[in-house]
């Protein structure tokens, strides 16, 4: 089954045919490129997957379940994320917090410790000593 899939994607700003019904399937672990000219599309394609536009026409399934046209911060919600190209990344950083950067936008609070727990391992149980109540 394709983590996400997309279906005759269709995208015109008024007279103009940005993307042109597009369909492709990604599986889960797969990698896959998207290349082609200045202005062929492949910026909207990206933006329409985020969320950040909405398809004129078209599906986009991820996960099974139709995603076009929802809120960029629903889309990062359910594990979308979207980097822009970032000429020079941030020094004090790992590569994978700058590209981690990325996932806490729209997730606030609750994406730091999925995220610390990817990189490090099970997150540390907190300490509770002296807070239960004296029974």
């Amino acid at each position: 089954m394709a983590e996400i899939r997309v279906e005759n994607l269709h995208k015109a700003f008024g007279g103009f045919t940005a993307v042109n019904h597009v369909s492709f399937a990604v599986a889960r672990g797969e990698i896959l490129g998207l290349i082609g000219p200045n202005g062929s599309g492949k910026s909207t394609i990206f933006n329409m997957l985020s969320g950040t536009l909405v398809p004129t026409s078209g599906s986009i399934e991820f996960d099974g379940a139709e995603i076009a046209g929802t809120a960029p911060h629903r889309i990062i919600n359910r594990g979308i994320g979207r980097t822009f190209q970032i000429p020079r990344p941030f020094h004090r950083l790992s590569m994978f917090e700058n590209v981690a950067l990325a996932g806490y936008y729209g997730q606030g609070r609750h994406s730091r410790p999925r995220i610390t727990q990817s990189r490090t391992g099970p997150a540390p149980a907190a300490n509770t000593a002296g807070t239960s109540p004296a029974g």
